[in-house]
């Protein structure tokens, strides 16, 4: 039985606490992660899955002629996804017109694990090796993200041993250790050329972009501000770790109702702040989505609105710091923060 036992599961070392390798630097291993992404060839088929939703992705990479590509998709459904070309993000929907978008990023964690900038990452959280595991077949090296702030999510991040690459990411709640969101991995496929998928996107024409999206480049994290305005308002809280990326008044889809809205980031999760007029008196839900909150507040004759990817106690006190002012610069917001 032992024998057998051992031929079954030949790995002795699944194990998942921090005394095995102590010596394992999490810092060198994310390095190796990044470096792996942007050399390598591959197909990761995983679900994203919440206590709500589960969703079949296949996610390829690609590297051509020295240029990287990528291809996401999900799996059920409409055929719906995104892809990168450079710097540009092409967003896809059978039967629709794509929408190119330049300056963009992945709207998945487990791209951009693969593309923040780490210095970045460590000014926010604290990377430990905890062990290994077993995640489709394949052996992983187990890093935790621990976050230096409680009012953040932590992270797991599941990297393949041979090829460095990310294979899978847990979204872990600070209040109680749970894992509220998963990209769970189920098939590998690892090669020295690029899929087909990859190999049309290279050929392809990609049009100029439609707009300018939002990234998380180091200068995004160096005070650079786009589209930045000046509202009659201000927030008095904001998570720590969070910098205010750009602000803008946008006109609602569909409507002419205009709205004031701050875009903040960590370079992993995002959040945006909305203010709005009064449309309902009624009350309204709190929604919410794996880690994603979105909450709506209401101060006399305007609504304000959070969502992202927040605790919702984070989010209730992010609606309650909001204040009406004469003339209000947003550039102010990004230095008060939950360590305050």
């Amino acid at each position: 039985m032992a024998v057998l036992l051992m031929a079954v599961l030949p790995f002795s070392d699944l194990r998942a606490d921090e005394s095995v390798n102590p010596g394992l630097d999490a810092k060198v291993w994310l390095e190796k992660m990044q470096q792996a992404y942007r050399q390598s060839n591959f197909e990761l088929f995983f679900v994203k899955q919440t206590s709500a939703l589960s969703e079949p992705v296949i996610f390829s990479h690609g590297v051509v002629n020295d240029k990287q590509y990528s291809h996401w998709m999900y799996l059920n459904g409409i055929p719906m996804g995104y892809f990168t070309v450079g710097d540009k993000v092409v967003y896809f929907k059978a039967g629709e017109r794509p929408d190119v978008v330049k300056s963009g990023r992945h709207h998945f964690l487990l791209g951009r694990f693969n593309e923040i900038n780490l210095a970045h990452l460590y000014s926010n959280y604290v990377p430990v090796v905890t062990g290994r595991n077993r995640i489709a077949g394949r052996n992983v090296l187990a890093i935790r993200l621990n976050s230096k702030h409680s009012d953040l999510y932590g992270y797991m991040l599941y990297l393949d041993e041979t090829t460095n690459v990310l294979l899978q990411v847990d979204v872990i709640s600070p209040d109680n250790g749970m894992i509220i969101e998963c990209y769970l991995a189920t098939h590998y496929i690892y090669g020295d050329t690029p899929n087909q998928i990859i190999q049309n996107i290279s050929e392809a024409t990609v049009p100029e972009a439609d707009v300018t999206g939002r990234n998380d480049s180091a200068d995004s994290f160096k005070g650079t501000k786009r589209r930045q305005s000046n509202f009659s308002w201000r927030l008095e809280y904001i998570p720590s770790g969070f910098s205010l990326i750009y602000s803008e008044t946008v006109k609602l889809t569909d409507s002419d109702v205009h709205a004031d809205h701050l875009f903040y980031s960590d370079g992993l999760a995002d959040f945006s702040v909305y203010r709005i007029k009064t449309m309902d008196a009624r009350e309204f839900p709190v929604v919410n989505q794996g880690p994603v909150n979105l909450l709506r507040h209401t101060y006399g004759d305007y609504e304000v609105i959070v969502v992202g990817d927040l605790l919702l106690k984070e989010e209730e006190k992010i609606a309650e710091s909001y204040t009406e002012t004469d003339a209000a610069n947003v550039e102010s917001q990004t230095s008060r923060s939950g360590d305050e």
